[in-house]
């Protein structure tokens, strides 16, 4: 049967990658027009040969007649979902592209294995353009490819271009059976090639019966997070070019489970770093590649949730997941501190600033080791006996009452004398809204940790958050002060209180995005509309979709979708998501985010409007309701910054305009200072 010409260059079974890459600019991925005047006749005759018919009610079966192959070549914002492709015919192939910008490619599985032309792929993709983004999810290539003769080129299950520029996300893939990489993303850093630099980032995903390896990534921010690889031939996961991250992964294999660089590239070195990952066996190809962390345990076969098992419920959007994660897998504090005895018996004790417990991943803490909040005490008694533990803070004392050990922090082997019990937050950070109008909203992250404090005149709030080095709170006529280790990365202040770091004010322009967060909504080919809120400030991103999106306040937005992304940046957190009408998938910066988790159906149906249009002088006006509010741009109502809502108390004033919020409940007390007039329309979002 006729095939395509291969776009990655010619492989082998030990090293796949593209070779001949001096092309002068002439080798690219897919030139159309050369493509469509090379393949068109091919091209014409396997849709021809293929019968279309709808296998369900939400997804559509492709079946390629034998001998034929059949082409799909996604365009910039296509979104491609749904598809069953039926190869069992004999000579039946495929060959998917996806080389544009913003395209997502959803629920699609393969029917049987592709018996492939030698030099060529079935599945390649990139991403054009830097700040461009591509999608593959839910997606099953499990009944694999045929072997091909020996010296054959072999293809991928799925090859990212060396010229890939963007974001790649990969989430919910099973991969098997193919004779090279089952998933091959290193190219887009390989630095003797013209390549992209684009980032290649695979979740909850299994790759399994590969030849050469089950995953293939390189670059730095590309990582491996809840993946699963196992009986791959050579190697399980293969981490080429620049630092990657392994993270939650199991890999297992009949060769080496983790290889890190290449010895065809002895002068390019390569690092991973690994986070509670088990496996067994480690390569590094040359002295220059490293690796950072060691093993969480012994691994795990299992499915990652989420990963369709057959092409069925791909194309239609499920999963059986069999394999569950086991019990001890529930989310853990995040820092790990091992405890490995060198000989003789070795008492220990151990304080952290945050609960320790046990680590049900690695260690054999025994019922003589005792535990007590913050403090440890306990003992390794013999050569390899390793107690283990995770905690939440920073780790302030680790010594020895008698004996020695090795003591690792996060798999990194550290000096006990380095933490003789003194704080190492030695930093301080005070949010000032005294003698401030309204209230403040701030957010900062450090690249330590961080604690509340009572210094310089500050009050500890509850409803202040730190969560791994970022803080999120709030102010209005008092002080939030903070220590914290290491350096302030972040900080975000909306209003107008001031920030001080070790007594001197400091700019918050001088510290990243005013709005650090970015929220994607993404089209699945169903319209949907939603209402965002947050408890910072959201401004829309244009040229995403962004026709389709409104402003509603400065923290709150709504918007219409069915195909393409639309996005928005923001500070602060995300204090209520809804779909007005039909639900599609969101996400806040690379976390995918479940509108169930930010509260139920919070569309707050009531309205309260404070009009000043038609008076000579400003009106200052307070209320409280028993349930939530929000400021509204509703009948044109302007939003100030002077005007302040804490929890369920609101206070402001109005000149010549409006002011309006949205609420829930009822109004129990209100009080008004001046002559504007005041509306309360209830139950408005109901007509």
């Amino acid at each position: 049967m006729a095939r395509e010409p291969e776009c990655q260059g010619n492989q082998n079974s030990t090293d796949a990658r593209p070779t001949g890459a001096v092309d002068n600019g002439k080798n690219s991925l897919l030139d159309r027009r050369s493509y469509l005047k090379l393949t068109g006749a091919t091209a014409a005759s396997a849709v021809a040969a293929t019968g279309l018919t709808s296998a369900s009610e939400n997804y559509d079966v492709i079946e390629v007649g034998a001998g034929e192959t059949f082409q799909k070549d996604l365009s910039h914002g296509e979104t491609w979902e749904n598809v069953l492709i039926d190869i069992t015919a004999n000579g039946a192939g495929y060959r998917i592209t996806a080389t544009a910008d913003n395209w997502v490619i959803r629920n699609v599985g393969v029917r049987g294995a592709w018996d492939y032309e030698p030099n060529s792929s079935p599945f390649v993709v990139s991403v054009d353009s830097a700040g461009a983004t591509g999608l593959i999810e839910n997606l099953y290539l499990g009944d694999g490819a045929t072997v091909p003769d020996s010296g054959s080129s072999n293809p991928n299950g799925i090859y990212v271009h060396y010229r890939h520029a963007g974001d790649l996300e990969v989430n919910n893939i099973y991969i098997q059976g193919m004779p090279t990489n089952g998933f091959y993303g290193s190219d887009p850093a390989n630095p003797k090639l013209d390549s992209g630099g684009g980032t290649v980032r695979v979740y909850d995903s299994y790759s399994s019966d590969n030849v050469n390896s089950g995953f293939r990534i390189g670059g730095d921010r590309s990582y491996c997070e809840n993946c699963v690889a196992f009986r791959n031939s050579s190697r399980g996961m293969w981490t080429y070019f620049e630092h990657t991250e392994l993270i939650d992964c199991d890999i297992g294999d009949n060769g080496v489970d983790i290889d890190v660089g290449s010895s065809s590239y002895p002068s390019v070195y390569a690092d991973v770093t690994v986070t509670n990952t088990r496996y067994d066996t480690v390569e590094l190809s040359t002295s220059g590649d490293e690796l950072h962390g060691s093993s969480a345990g012994m691994q795990r076969e299992r499915i990652p949730e989420g990963c369709p098992q057959s092409a069925e419920e791909a194309a239609s959007g499920g999963s059986s997941n069999t394999s569950v994660e086991p019990e001890d897998s529930e989310e853990l504090p995040e820092t790990t501190l091992t405890i490995t005895g060198q000989g003789e018996p070795t008492k220990y004790y151990v304080e952290t600033t945050g609960e320790i417990t046990p680590n049900p991943e690695r260690g054999d803490v025994q019922s003589h080791d005792t535990i007590d909040g913050t403090t440890v005490s306990g003992w390794v008694t013999r050569p390899e006996h390793v107690d283990g533990y995770r905690f939440d803070g920073e780790l302030l004392e680790v010594g020895f009452e008698q004996g020695a050990a090795t003591v690792e922090l996060d798999g990194e082997e550290i000096d006990p004398d380095d933490y003789n019990g003194e704080s190492t937050l030695d930093n301080l950070l005070l949010v000032d809204g005294v003698g401030t109008s309204g209230g403040t909203r701030y957010e900062f992250a450090v690249s330590g940790a961080a604690e509340k404090s009572t210094e310089s005149g500050a009050t500890i709030n509850g409803e202040d958050t730190i969560d791994s080095g970022r803080v999120t709170g709030a102010v209005a006529g008092w002080r939030d002060a903070f220590r914290f280790s290491g350096e302030l990365e972040e900080l975000t202040v909306d209003g107008l209180a001031r920030v001080y770091v070790n007594g001197e004010q400091v700019d918050p322009s001088d510290y990243g995005e005013g709005q650090p967060h970015v929220l994607t909504v993404v089209g699945n080919g169903s319209p949907a509309s939603y209402e965002v809120s947050v408890d910072g400030t959201i401004d829309r991103v244009l040229g995403d979709n962004s026709g389709a999106t409104t402003l509603l306040s400065e923290s709150t937005a709504e918007g219409s979708i069915e195909r393409g992304v639309q996005r928005f940046r923001f500070s602060g957190v995300v204090s209520d998501f809804t779909f007005v009408d039909g639900s599609t998938h969101v996400y806040v910066d690379d976390e995918r985010l479940d509108p169930d988790a930010v509260g139920e159906a919070e569309l707050l149906p009531h309205a309260i409007v404070i009009d000043g249009s038609d008076t000579n002088s400003a009106s200052s006006y307070s209320f409280t309701t028993d349930g939530d509010v929000i400021t509204s741009n509703y009948r044109d109502a302007t939003i100030d910054d002077e005007d302040a809502v804490e929890g369920m108390s609101v206070s402001g004033s109005v000149e010549n305009g409006r002011d309006a919020y949205w609420f829930d409940g009822a109004i129990t007390d209100f009080r008004l200072s001046g002559d504007a007039s005041v509306d309360v329309e209830y139950d408005v979002r109901d007509q």
